[in-house]
Protein backbone atom coordinates (compact mmCIF):
# COMPACT_ATOMS: atom_id res chain seq x y z
CA UNK A 1 0.00 0.00 0.00
CA UNK A 2 1.72 3.02 -1.26
CA UNK A 3 1.05 6.82 0.06
CA UNK A 4 -1.53 7.61 -3.04
CA UNK A 5 -3.44 3.96 -2.10
CA UNK A 6 -4.31 5.37 1.79
CA UNK A 7 -7.78 7.34 1.57
CA UNK A 8 -6.38 9.55 3.90
CA UNK A 9 -4.13 11.45 2.45
CA UNK A 10 -5.11 10.65 -1.14
CA UNK A 11 -6.58 14.11 -1.88
CA UNK A 12 -3.42 15.50 -0.43
CA UNK A 13 -0.32 17.54 -2.08
CA UNK A 14 2.68 16.00 -1.95
CA UNK A 15 4.18 19.35 0.85
CA UNK A 16 0.91 18.88 2.86
CA UNK A 17 1.91 15.28 3.07
CA UNK A 18 5.23 15.60 3.90
CA UNK A 19 4.00 17.98 6.66
CA UNK A 20 1.78 15.63 7.81
CA UNK A 21 4.29 12.84 8.40
CA UNK A 22 6.37 15.67 10.05
CA UNK A 23 3.42 16.16 12.85
CA UNK A 24 3.45 12.51 13.55
CA UNK A 25 6.69 12.39 13.62
CA UNK A 26 6.97 15.28 16.02
CA UNK A 27 3.85 13.63 18.31
CA UNK A 28 5.79 10.04 18.41
CA UNK A 29 8.93 12.08 19.96
CA UNK A 30 6.86 14.31 22.17
CA UNK A 31 5.38 11.27 23.80
CA UNK A 32 8.67 9.29 24.26
CA UNK A 33 9.89 12.13 25.76
CA UNK A 34 6.96 12.40 28.29
CA UNK A 35 7.67 9.01 28.90
CA UNK A 36 11.25 9.62 30.10
CA UNK A 37 10.28 12.39 31.61
CA UNK A 38 8.33 10.18 34.48
CA UNK A 39 10.86 7.82 34.46
CA UNK A 40 13.13 10.02 35.25
CA UNK A 41 11.66 11.26 37.95
CA UNK A 42 10.06 8.11 39.44
CA UNK A 43 13.64 7.05 39.16
CA UNK A 44 15.17 10.05 41.27
CA UNK A 45 12.38 9.90 43.63
CA UNK A 46 13.17 6.10 44.36
CA UNK A 47 17.09 5.99 44.51
CA UNK A 48 17.81 8.96 46.92
CA UNK A 49 21.06 9.41 47.88
CA UNK A 50 22.54 9.10 51.27
CA UNK A 51 22.76 12.43 53.20
CA UNK A 52 26.29 14.34 52.88
CA UNK A 53 28.06 13.66 56.76
CA UNK A 54 27.75 16.78 58.61
CA UNK A 55 30.69 18.74 59.57
CA UNK A 56 32.27 18.03 62.58
CA UNK A 57 31.60 20.48 65.43
CA UNK A 58 34.32 23.25 65.22
CA UNK A 59 35.89 24.45 68.61
CA UNK A 60 37.82 27.98 69.33
CA UNK A 61 38.92 29.28 71.86
CA UNK A 62 38.91 33.28 72.42
CA UNK A 63 41.31 33.24 75.05
CA UNK A 64 39.21 35.08 77.84
CA UNK A 65 40.59 35.89 81.27
CA UNK A 66 39.05 34.23 84.04
CA UNK A 67 35.76 36.04 84.81
CA UNK A 68 35.09 37.34 81.42
CA UNK A 69 31.47 36.67 79.66
CA UNK A 70 30.56 36.83 75.98
CA UNK A 71 28.02 40.04 76.20
CA UNK A 72 26.70 39.54 72.55
CA UNK A 73 27.33 37.79 69.42
CA UNK A 74 27.02 38.97 65.66
CA UNK A 75 27.27 37.13 62.57
CA UNK A 76 27.72 38.46 59.17
CA UNK A 77 29.14 36.72 56.24
CA UNK A 78 31.58 34.45 56.94
CA UNK A 79 32.52 36.71 60.37
CA UNK A 80 31.45 36.21 63.31
CA UNK A 81 31.50 39.48 66.17
CA UNK A 82 32.31 38.44 69.94
CA UNK A 83 31.27 40.84 72.45
CA UNK A 84 32.60 40.90 75.78
CA UNK A 85 33.09 43.49 78.45
CA UNK A 86 36.20 44.41 77.82
CA UNK A 87 37.04 43.67 73.65
CA UNK A 88 35.57 42.91 70.57
CA UNK A 89 36.84 39.36 69.02
CA UNK A 90 36.11 39.19 65.58
CA UNK A 91 35.95 35.27 64.50
CA UNK A 92 36.77 33.86 60.49
CA UNK A 93 34.33 30.62 61.25
CA UNK A 94 35.40 29.13 57.24
CA UNK A 95 39.35 29.06 58.41
CA UNK A 96 38.32 28.75 62.53
CA UNK A 97 40.67 31.29 63.62
CA UNK A 98 40.45 34.91 65.08
CA UNK A 99 41.00 37.85 62.67
CA UNK A 100 41.15 40.45 65.33
CA UNK A 101 40.50 41.95 69.02
CA UNK A 102 39.39 45.41 69.09
CA UNK A 103 40.16 46.50 73.08
CA UNK A 104 37.28 48.70 74.42
CA UNK A 105 38.27 51.45 76.58
CA UNK A 106 36.63 52.16 79.70
CA UNK A 107 35.91 55.33 81.01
Amino acid sequence: MTETDNPQTAGLPPGARMLLRAVYIMGVILVLLVLALIIGIVWKASHVSEKAPTPAEAAINLGLPAGESVSQVALDGDRLAVTTSNQIIIVDIRKNQIISRLKLKTP
